[in-house]
């Protein structure tokens, strides 16, 4: 196990190297808002036409005001729970916190006021989420730097007991991270993110981190951290061991798998 977690000055001194030339265009140390939102199954008709017709016109506003910098909606095509009550994600990022305060504001200067008030009108009608969640993005690895929104995404859930949030995050960044850069190389997966938690939390809220997988095909979700690929990436690892060193830092709560409706 030693010869997993064990992390010499070198090695942190090229993951930083490496982070300052290939994360260029990723969102590492940005703030992820995730809204989870119901839609009933008649109404979603409508609920797509809004996304064009109010949604879309309120986030590009926030984005030329600097608020923002991407946006996505995606339709929960997996739920991670049999009695799930939500269907539809909204990620919004943003490298300041403030980006998601006081979003009535943060049209001035783009929107006319009869239309930002029929805007605003039809957001609170159509986009109300359920709950939210506030992410701050950790690490963050891209296929390519100009990579377009991946149609899939792998939400992977995690809880990491007190006392252990360092060691996951060292587990992730120095033994996970090679083997996804590893699938990306060969074209099965289009990037990858570690994110913590901030809002809300406590033990009772079930999970404190995740990861995002992200992909173009279904087919490629299948095959994980095989054996070929551990070997490849960490030679000298046992198997075992670096299986009961990932269970050990964390515990999987659940994962589900979301597919992009829209972007921006």
């Amino acid at each position: 196990m030693k010869s997993i977690l064990k992390v010499s000055f070198f090695s942190l001194l090229l993951a930083t190297l490496l982070s300052v030339c290939v994360l260029a265009q990723s969102h590492q140390g940005h703030y992820m808002h995730i809204d989870y939102i119901n839609v009933d199954a008649e109404n979603i008709p409508t609920f797509m036409d809004k996304i064009t017709s109010a949604f879309l016109p309120i986030q590009q506003a926030r984005k030329q005001n600097e608020k923002i910098s991407d946006w996505y909606i995606y339709r929960v095509a997996y739920p991670g729970a049999r009695n799930s009550n939500y269907n539809f994600v909204v990620i919004t990022i943003s490298d300041h916190v403030s980006g998601f305060e006081d979003m009535d504001h943060q049209l001035d200067g783009q929107v006319a006021s009869r239309e930002r008030q029929r805007l605003l009108r039809d957001y609170k009608a159509h986009f109300t989420p359920n709950h939210s969640e506030l992410w701050r993005i950790r690490n963050s690895v891209m296929q390519h730097e100009d990579a377009k929104p991946s149609r899939y995404i792998v939400m992977n859930y995690m809880s990491v007991g007190q006392g252990y949030e360092f060691e996951y995050q060292m587990m992730e960044d120095e033994v996970a991270r090679p083997l996804h850069e590893m699938r990306m190389e060969r074209d099965m997966m289009r990037g990858w993110e570690l994110n913590e938690l901030i809002i809300p939390g406590g033990t009772e809220y079930g999970y404190n981190f995740s990861t995002l997988d992200l992909f173009e095909k279904l087919e490629h979700m299948e095959f994980g951290f095989t054996e070929e690929l551990i070997r490849q990436t960490h030679p000298d690892t046992n198997i075992n061991e670096f299986f009961d060193s990932i269970n050990r830092t964390r515990d999987l709560v659940r994962n589900e798998v979301w597919e992009l409706i829209e972007a921006m």
